[in-house]
């Protein structure tokens, strides 16, 4: 078809309608609205931009989903009613782009709701503009304000650009269909023919033939000096923050409140700045979980959260907190040993250089009854005494198992793959991937699969398919494939049982001489039998192999896990330093600081660099 040619007949008994081949059926609903863009070629169909439809559930959910879908079975036409349904006739076909539409309801006259499907370029940020009402001058402002041009058009402007865009044959109106009865206004949609640059073009010469003005008059001669973002902010930072104060109303406003009484008792006075950013984030942290601080080197960041953490504990009535601070490896000591004690030099300061260190502490603590602290207590851990941990290995082995008759044909196995130790079941490989849609009208992803060969496991874990599949989990059951391992003393069970053995005969045979002397009441022969026993044992301990040493492989367990498991909501408050770089979703600190997040009440994190490893003006 080479131009969509519209029928606007339409009676109570020959209602426009829509149909839709979805699983073997036809589903009809009715129209009250359809917009399409013309096809460029003739033997091409018309693309769908919007529809308004109502009908029963399963249609509409049918027709949605294959317009998701990018269907090709749509078509537009005309109900003739019969006696127990209508008869549909069509008048032409459509396309639909897939995942390129908004769905919404609309309430029309007589009660009647309605789905309105709309493409993205009707969502006022394409050259479509859609109107339900008569002031089209204001959805022309607001497309031009949006994404495309980006024009901030004042209000008193609108009409104005609107009948200049006009002039210049920038809007044409757009044929559509739709049912003038069932909407309480006029509905108009219009098409701007004109880009970025010729829109920039338009509002510069109504500016400069004084058509449009700015409320307060100028020449723009202050600005002729001005080619960098810094010399504009230096220059013009009253003036924004004037008109942010007038839009935002901030926690903490230095103008009218006192900073927290806590500050003034510091050993180090905080300068006036500080005690305000730190008392408005302590305010702030009473209602959402987390916050960032972002501020040039040198402006006392670590002061900073120092005094936010005890200033929120302070603002919840709290003497004594903890508190874990995580922090790169090289400012460790300076935290542990300057920061923290030069504001709360009563504070309880705790250096974790290794995890044992921590779960030493922590034991005790459970063991006294988890006693509320009574003090600041701060836990300094580096990145890496957080994150490091053992190493993984995989916990499955490729197997196959052949028949007699494959093995002399040197056949392909019957039985072969990595299996999981969980369900039995041999990990997948995604070969294929198709979309659907079910019987309820929903889409639905059919994969095809094949068992993963020997070579594709590979040697390291992968959670996502990059180069080669994903071999951390289990594609039937989701149980992980991969198992932390350490060196040990033994290398099999037969090693370690046979060295029990003995060890366990010395001191049963040990134990048994012992007893045999102690009814002659003799010190010199008890002492001497117990002499003996003690350097059997000795000698046996002696043969104890020591723990082998394997590259690659240490024995030990990150901070974090322990953490994760046992310490959950442990710290009041966690503080996390140069945050930046810990922005690796997929890296080992970067899931560190997740888990710490999860597990902490607060989390306070500081920066100087926000983006990218740029430092930020």
């Amino acid at each position: 078809m080479s131009k969509v040619e519209w029928n606007f007949n339409e009676t109570d008994e020959q209602p426009k309608m829509m149909e839709v081949y979805h699983e073997k059926a036809w589903y009809d609903v009715f129209c009250y609205g359809l917009m399409v863009q013309e096809p460029e070629k003739s033997y091409q169909d018309a693309t769908l931009l919007l529809a308004i439809v109502s009908g029963n559930d399963s249609a509409i959910q049918s027709l949605k989903a294959s317009i998701d879908l990018g269907s090709k079975g749509l078509y537009f036409g005309q109900g003739e009613k019969g006696l127990t349904a209508y008869e549909f006739k069509r008048e032409f076909s459509l396309t639909s782009e897939r995942g390129k539409y908004n769905n919404f309801g609309i309430s029309l006259q007589s009660n009647r709701k309605a789905v309105i499907i709309a493409h993205d370029k009707l969502m006022g940020n394409d050259e479509y503009v859609m109107c339900f009402d008569e002031d089209v001058s204001e959805e022309v402002r607001k497309v031009l304000g949006g994404g495309k041009y980006g024009l901030h058009i004042l209000p008193e402007w609108k009409e104005i650009v609107y009948n200049e865009l006009l002039k210049r044959n920038y809007i044409e109106p757009v044929e559509f269909y739709y049912d003038p009865s069932l909407f309480n206004e006029s509905f108009t949609i219009l098409r701007l023919n004109l880009s970025e640059e010729e829109a920039d073009e338009l509002i510069s010469t109504l500016i400069k033939q004084k058509k449009i003005a700015f409320p307060q008059v100028g020449s723009g001669a202050s600005l002729e000096g001005v080619d960098d973002l810094t010399t504009y902010m230096q220059t013009y930072v009253n003036a924004l923050v004037e008109k942010v104060s007038l839009q935002v109303q901030p926690t903490h406003d230095p103008m009218e409140y006192a900073t927290l009484p806590a500050f003034d008792d510091y050993k180090r006075t905080l300068f006036p700045v500080q005690s305000h950013v730190s008392t408005g984030i302590a305010k702030r942290l009473l209602n959402q979980k987390s916050v960032i601080i972002q501020g040039e080197m040198s402006c006392g960041k670590t002061t900073i959260m120092t005094a936010i953490a005890d200033g929120y504990n302070k603002l919840k009535g709290k003497s004594g907190f903890f508190s874990c601070v995580l922090v790169p490896p090289s400012l460790t000591k300076k935290w542990a040993e300057e920061e923290i004690h030069a504001i709360l030099p009563d504070a309880e300061v705790h250096l974790i250089r290794h995890t044992k260190q921590l779960i030493d502490y922590h034991v005790a603590w459970t063991n006294q009854g988890r006693p509320k602290p009574t003090k600041p207590t701060f836990f300094v851990l580096s990145f890496t005494t957080m994150r490091g941990d053992c190493a993984y290995e995989p916990a499955v082995h490729f197997k196959k198992v052949k028949t007699k008759r494959q093995k002399l044909n040197q056949e392909k196995p019957y039985r072969y793959g990595y299996y999981c130790p969980t369900c039995g079941s041999a990990h997948q490989v995604v070969s294929s991937e198709t979309t659907r849609l079910n019987e309820q009208g929903k889409e639905v992803t059919d994969r095809v699969t094949r068992t993963m060969d020997a070579v594709e496991f590979g040697t390291t874990r992968r959670i996502r398919n990059s180069k080669k599949p994903a071999n951390a989990f289990c594609s039937e059951c989701g149980d992980n494939l991969w198992t932390k391992r350490v060196p040990t003393r033994f290398s099999s069970f037969k090693e370690w049982s046979q060295y029990e053995k003995e060890l366990s005969y010395a001191i049963k045979d040990g134990n048994g001489r012992l007893q045999d002397v102690q009814s002659s009441n003799d010190p010199q022969q008890i002492q001497r039998v117990k002499a003996q026993s003690e350097k059997r044992k000795d000698a046996v301990r002696a043969t104890l192999p020591d723990f082998k040493k394997m590259v690659g492989k240490p024995r030990k367990v990150a901070a974090v896990e322990y953490m994760r498991r046992r310490m959950k909501n442990f710290f009041d408050v966690t503080i996390c330093d140069e945050v930046h770089e810990l922005k690796g979703g997929m890296t080992a600190q970067g899931n560190s600081l997740g888990s710490l997040v999860a597990i902490s009440k607060k989390v306070i994190a500081g920066t100087g660099t926000l983006f990218g490893g740029k430092v930020r003006p």
